[in-house]
């Protein structure tokens, strides 16, 4: 009896099952391709035009010492960045986080305009006071 029962409704149970798992399935994808962010390096960003990935990107260098640029009154600020081999133009407007200075580690989020990256996003590295004094104490030992 419970074969029969379900060779009736199969059919659109099916269709129905199908559709449904169709509609997940293409909110799921695209959920993740919202969120999903390409790391790179200053070099790995340069080498890909931004046209051959997404919009959204997420660079990781260091500040060239001597090019920040700030302007009084605004927040943010323009400067370079680069991983030793690339070098790459930002610009961030919004407030600068105390860690940002000449030479800092940083990660920033967003998008090329203009041959200029446009970050939402800047995490400057908090600089160790004791990495240089464990560098140096590591060297000093035969």
């Amino acid at each position: 009896m419970m074969g029969g029962m379900l060779a009736r409704i199969s059919p659109k149970i099916a269709i129905s099952i199908a559709i449904l798992l169709a509609a997940f399935s293409i909110l799921v994808g695209l959920s993740f391709r919202g969120s999903m962010v390409y790391y790179l390096t200053v070099s790995e960003f340069l080498a890909h035009p931004p046209s051959s990935l997404d919009d959204h990107f997420r660079v990781n260098g260091k500040v060239v010492p001597g090019s920040i640029s700030k302007q009084s009154g605004v927040l943010g600020a323009g400067f370079q960045m680069t991983d030793g081999q690339g070098v790459l133009k930002v610009v961030f407007r919004k407030e600068l986080p105390d860690t940002f200075v000449d030479e800092a580690e940083v990660v920033v989020e967003g998008s090329m305009n203009n041959g200029v990256f446009e970050a939402h996003t800047l995490l400057a590295k908090c600089p160790s006071k004791y990495e240089s004094q464990e560098k140096a104490s590591y060297s000093a030992s035969p």
